[in-house]
This record gives C-alpha cells, sequence and structure tokens, in this order.
C-alpha cells in the first residue's frame, strides 16, 4: 500500500513539473521571427498574423531601402552651425547651364547624393548622333559616369510660355516620339519622368484635356509627372491627382502662390498618396521675390557679388521667413515634403552662390522637427523615386566638351543647308542633318533652358 502512495506521488509530481513548463506557442515563435526582416515577410504573408503585421508597419520603410542601397551615402564636407548636415537628394534640378562635371563637384561637396534631373530632349534621338553636351547624350554620358545617382525626367527643352502654343497633339506628339526614340536607345527604365511641365505659364486650366494627354503619356509609360501649378488652380491639381491615383505627381510654387491658399496646398498633400512636394533652394531664397533669378544678368561677376552681398546680409531674415513658410507643410504632411534647388541661371553655379543657396536650405531643414528632417532632407524622396538610373557602358557617346559653342553664322549656315524652317518642329532626317553638321564644324548649340 506505501509503495502504490510513493508511486502515485511521484506521478503527480512529474505532472505538476511538466504543467509549470512554459510552452512554445504560436504567438511566441511569431515574436522571434519579427526579430529578422526577413523572416517578418514570411510573417506578413500568413493571413493569421494579422496583428503582428499591424505592429510592424510602424518600421518605416526607407530603413530598409537605404540598407539595399547601391550607392554609398556621402556627406556635405561643407557644414554649418546650427544646421541640419546630413545627405540631401536633390528633387528639382534644372541642369543644362554649366558643364556636368562643374555640376557634381557642387554636389559632392554638399552632400546632394541624388538628384532628379529635368533634362531638356528633343526630336528623335538615335544611338548614332548622341553627343556628351546636348539632348539625349548628354545625359546618358553623365549616367556613365555617376550611376545610382541621376533620375532623369524630360522636356522639349522649350519655355512655358513659348510651349503653349503647341499645346495638344502637337507637343504630346513631341514627347512621344522623344520618349519612345529614348527608349530604343537606353531601354525602357531610363526616363523616369516628364518634367518640368510649366503649366504656371499657361492660360489653360490645369486639368485642360490638352495638359492630360501629357498626364495619360505619363501614365502608359508608367513613368512620373512633375508640374508647376499655381494658387487659383489648385483645384484642378485635386481633379488631376485624384483622377490618376497610379501615377506620382511631384509640384513645386512660387511662395506667393504657396502663402494664398496654404491650408489647400495641405490639404492635397494629406489627403492624397500620389501628390509630393518640393522646396527649393530658389525660392527658399526670397523676401520680396526670388533672389535668385532677381539678380540674374548678362553680367555674370556682376550677379554674383550682388547676390552675395544681399545673402551674407538677409540671411537670418530669409531663414526665418523660409521656416515659417514651409514649417506648416513639413508637419502636416512630413512623409510627404522634399527638397531640391530649382537653381537655374548660369551665374547661380558658382560656388558662391550655390553653395549659399544649400547652406540657407540646411539652416531651414534644421528649423523643422528633429524626426522630420532626414525626411526631407532626402529620405522621403529617395522612398518614392529611389536611386538613379544605370545605362549600358557599350553606347558611345561623342566627346564634344573641348568644342566651343557655335556662332550664329554657323548654325545659320546648318539651317540652310538642311532646309531647317523657322520652327522649333524638325522631322527626324532635319534633324539628323542638323546634328551632322554641327559635328562637322565641331561646335555644340547650347540651349537655353527657360525656368520657373
Amino acid at each position: 500500500m506505501e509503495k502504490k502512495i510513493i508511486i502515485l506521488m511521484n506521478i503527480i509530481s512529474i505532472l505538476f513539473l511538466i504543467g509549470c513548463e512554459k510552452p512554445e506557442t504560436p504567438s511566441d515563435e511569431i515574436s522571434k521571427t519579427v526579430i529578422d526582416p526577413i523572416a517578418s515577410e514570411i510573417v506578413q504573408q500568413s493571413p493569421e498574423q494579422t496583428p503582428i503585421v499591424e505592429e510592424r508597419s510602424v518600421v518605416p520603410e526607407q530603413e530598409t531601402t537605404v540598407a539595399e542601397n547601391k550607392h554609398n551615402l556621402i556627406f556635405p564636407t561643407l557644414t554649418y552651425d546650427g544646421a541640419y548636415n546630413g545627405p540631401l537628394y536633390g528633387t528639382s534640378e534644372q541642369v543644362g547651364a554649366v558643364s556636368m562635371d562643374s555640376y557634381f563637384n557642387l554636389l559632392n561637396k554638399n552632400g546632394i547624393n541624388y538628384f532628379i534631373g529635368m533634362f531638356g530632349i528633343e526630336g528623335e534621338p538615335s544611338v548614332d548622333r548622341l553627343t556628351t553636351d546636348t539632348n539625349l547624350g548628354e545625359v546618358i554620358d553623365v549616367v556613365q559616369k555617376h550611376p545610382y545617382r541621376v533620375i532623369p525626367f524630360f522636356n522639349p527643352g522649350i519655355g512655358g510660355e513659348e510651349v503653349e502654343k503647341y499645346l495638344g497633339e502637337k507637343l504630346t506628339g513631341m514627347y512621344t516620339k522623344t520618349l519612345a526614340a529614348s527608349k530604343n536607345v537606353v531601354g525602357t527604365e531610363f526616363i523616369r519622368g516628364l518634367g518640368e511641365i510649366e503649366t504656371q505659364e499657361w492660360s489653360v486650366r490645369h486639368n485642360d484635356a490638352k495638359v492630360l494627354q501629357l498626364v495619360n503619356l505619363a501614365k502608359r509609360n508608367n513613368i512620373n509627372v512633375m508640374f508647376h501649378p499655381v494658387a487659383d488652380k489648385a483645384d484642378d491639381v485635386q481633379k488631376i491627382v485624384k483622377a490618376y491615383p497610379e501615377t506620382i505627381f511631384l509640384i513645386h510654387l512660387y511662395r506667393e502662390d504657396l502663402e494664398d491658399v496654404k491650408n489647400k496646398w495641405i490639404t492635397l498633400l494629406t489627403e492624397n498618396e500620389n501628390l509630393y512636394f518640393s522646396m527649393d533652394a530658389a525660392h527658399i531664397i526670397h523676401i520680396d521675390g526670388d533672389v535668385i533669378y532677381e539678380f540674374d544678368s548678362a553680367n555674370k561677376e556682376s550677379s554674383i557679388q550682388r547676390f552675395v552681398s544681399y545673402y551674407d546680409s538677409k540671411e537670418k531674415n530669409i531663414v526665418a521667413n523660409a521656416i515659417k513658410a514651409y514649417k506648416p507643410l513639413v508637419d502636416a504632411a512630413p512623409n510627404k515634403v522634399m527638397w531640391g534647388t530649382e537653381i537655374g541661371p548660369e551665374y547661380a553655379f558658382d560656388p558662391q552662390v550655390f553653395d549659399r543657396a544649400v547652406k540657407a536650405s540646411r539652416l531651414v531643414i534644421a528649423g523643422f522637427n528633429k524626426e522630420d528632417q532626414e525626411a526631407v532632407g532626402y529620405k522621403n524622396a529617395l522612398r518614392v523615386f529611389g536611386e538613379g538610373v544605370t545605362v549600358d557602358n557599350s553606347i558611345k557617346v561623342l566627346n564634344t566638351r573641348s568644342w566651343s559653342e557655335c556662332s550664329d553664322t554657323q548654325m545659320s549656315d546648318c539651317d540652310t543647308n538642311c532646309k531647317i524652317p523657322d520652327s522649333d518642329l524638325l522631322t527626324k532626317e532635319q534633324e539628323t542633318c542638323y546634328q551632322n553638321c554641327l559635328n562637322e564644324k565641331q561646335c555644340k548649340e547650347v540651349i537655353e533652358m527657360d525656368i520657373g
């Protein structure tokens, strides 16, 4: 009897000890796999674990993106007390006024890692007439030298007011032919957007059917759109972004248009996932107007000195005004605001001007909440537009850097020889003839960009 009692007590003790051990439940396994980012993807695919997926949604997506970058982030060698001194991503970069070598020197020392370049590409580019200083050839050349840093957008290189007369089938045809021909040279993933489309210069509504032809072109080709709206047509922007939810739209504004209906712009940004805003240095440096453009003149040195003197005497005022103007947007939509320069005039690419423009921008970004500064500086843009493109290095581009600018006489001779009409619209044969004529003369045509 005693033996039976002892055996029974031992069995009870063993059962008690087993019952005290904590079983490894499915929820424990999930909590362990969440630590591993690869395993977490498996967890997210399992419908039973919906609560766990929701908990992980607070992890910012850009952290994963940054970790997978092909380009190693560079930090500025020019830093400033009290400023945001981290990486930058330029989202509204007007290129063409200076050589790309000079431009990248400015980018590197200022810590600008990537840029959306608004390149002037016209006509129907062909692999047999690419040159380093114009058109698609310029873009290919710079991407071959600086892979993963350039996000090419394009426009025909014709100013806003001048191009409005072609708005509709002609302008859409220009964009369509250029895009199709470019794809034949560089593939389908090279051109990433249309822009800048200078709708601020046009009399028609922003959502006019003729304008929407361009948006439809972007949609069909799965590329982005950058345009410049105005305050009294803000409602048109709402209609456009709602009608094209799968297309990414990037806008910037004159300061006056921002201030006139700021709450409306904030609402547009917060309510539309596909709309983003570029806060640009050219509009940051503003008191009675956009200083960089107001000081542009035929005398480059005079423009530089006027700007430097003005900026240095009013820096605190410029920065304070800009923080007041842009902080409400960032506070309301911290994941929708990006940064760019929008610098166009040639004199403004002098380091004395360009570096001050970036300095002002860094001081303004420092005026935002700490947790929003990197987002505005580069992470928002990197999340949305990604790193820059690459291109086949075997594509040959004729090096024309040492060539001088074509004189009026040289260009007139080529116009005559190729029977070029007094028009911006040329046939493919006329384009080929004209470019070959300039190449024979070993001179390069500099296309002036109308910036806004």
